[in-house]
């Protein structure tokens, strides 16, 4: 897991891991998706939107919002 701050105009630096995980570098776009309180950072492109879209219908990103709330619900962290 990576951390980040948030500053006072609402902005983070994307830790570098997560910048070589993402593929991305200065000028690049990056999209975020919301589901069920759980946000997803992709790069964003047509083809990683498209590739998150496939994700979603063949029920992955279902699963593993399933798992990341079982996993928050067994730490105490949801009720």
């Amino acid at each position: 897991m990576e951390l980040s701050k948030l500053s006072s105009k609402g902005q983070i630096t994307i830790p570098k891991q997560i910048r070589k995980v993402l593929d991305v570098e200065e000028g690049d776009h990056i999209a975020f998706v919301e589901e069920d309180g759980l946000v997803i950072m992709i790069k964003g492109t047509l083809q990683s939107l498209h590739d998150l879209q496939d994700s979603v219908e063949d029920g992955k990103v279902n699963r593993l919002i399933e798992k990341l709330h079982m996993n928050a619900k067994d730490n105490g962290k949801v009720e």
